[in-house]
């Protein structure tokens, strides 16, 4: 990108236009790494910025910024883009080699553009170097999000994977334990693979289940963990003779399961099509069990 000075240029931090602040996402961990780099080191790289109407409007380099701050210092060394704002906004959004992006990241960015700068997806994709379909996912991701869950994601309580994949799909069908999640996950965060399988045993359960697990998801992922330790410690305990015990019995619930379902599925009049395929399924069923029961006999004979 090209600049107007051969040489970066010192500025006030507090001359800076930090208009685009709200489209990062907080990082408290790349920050402190940042302004730990910075103590040790200095500032190593320019931050970039463009003027506008007067203003020094910082396009790149809130991280920077944000250390310089913290390190109590008043000035930060820059490159002034000869390019306009929006020009400026869409090569960044190109230089994806430089820099890994959060996907609300990028959305943010490309929702400033078309609205703040009235570009056309095309117009956008074009400059970006991507194409529409690309754009048009990318802001779909923002246009989803409540607000309460977008703010969730920006201050990086909650990630943009368990916003789109897990708490949007809660909303649309309980808004209410979507917002009860998001305040749990903004307060205590849980991992990916926590929230995995809070959420899928969140759809297994029944509504009353689903309310206590609700109500403190950490509460439920520990006792989940604690009874999966248990389960694992007395498959080590039994060795394969108790997992056989456990499969066995597990069978034996399925089949009672399957019995209580009988007068809704085997009825007076039933189509003998249906009748045929379900008793097929259950003859299948006994084979197994009948093999089992002669590679026994088999065993015994020997």
């Amino acid at each position: 990108m090209g600049t107007n000075h051969t040489k970066p240029i010192e500025i006030e931090l507090v001359t800076l236009d930090l208009r685009y602040a709200h489209t990062r996402v907080a990082n408290p961990r790349a920050q402190d790494k940042m302004t730990r780099s910075m103590e040790r080191y200095g500032q190593l790289n320019p931050v970039l910025v463009v003027v506008r109407d007067g203003l020094l409007v910082l396009v790149d380099g809130y991280l920077r910024v944000g250390s310089l701050s913290t390190l109590g210092k008043d000035t930060v060394w820059a490159d002034l883009s000869e390019t306009d704002e929006c020009q400026a906004l869409m090569r960044l959004l190109g230089t994806t080699q430089q820099r890994q992006w959060e996907a609300v990241e990028q959305a943010w960015i490309i929702r400033e553009i078309k609205e703040r700068f009235e570009s056309s997806l095309r117009q956008i994709a074009k400059g970006i170097g991507r194409d529409i379909s690309w754009v048009s996912r990318r802001l779909a991701l923002i246009d989803d999000l409540p607000d309460d869950l977008l703010k969730s994601v920006l201050g990086g309580h909650v990630s943009t994977w368990a916003a789109c994949r897990i708490v949007l799909p809660l909303a649309r069908a309980n808004k209410r334990h979507a917002e009860k999640l998001t305040e749990h996950l903004s307060d205590k965060p849980l991992s990916t693979r926590d929230l995995s399988t809070f959420f899928e045993h969140y759809q297994r359960s029944d509504k009353q289940t689903r309310e206590r697990m609700i109500k403190d998801p950490g509460l439920f992922v520990k006792a989940h963990q604690r009874t999966e330790e248990k389960r694992s410690a007395r498959a080590l305990a039994g060795g394969p003779e108790g997992a056989w015990m456990e499969d066995l019995a597990m069978v034996r619930n399925i089949l009672r399961r399957v019995m209580k379902r009988l007068p809704q599925v085997i009825y007076e009049g039933q189509d003998e099509q249906d009748r045929g395929s379900l008793v097929r399924a259950l003859d299948d069923t006994a084979c197994v069990m009948d093999e089992i029961k002669h590679k026994i006999a088999e065993m015994d004979g020997r």
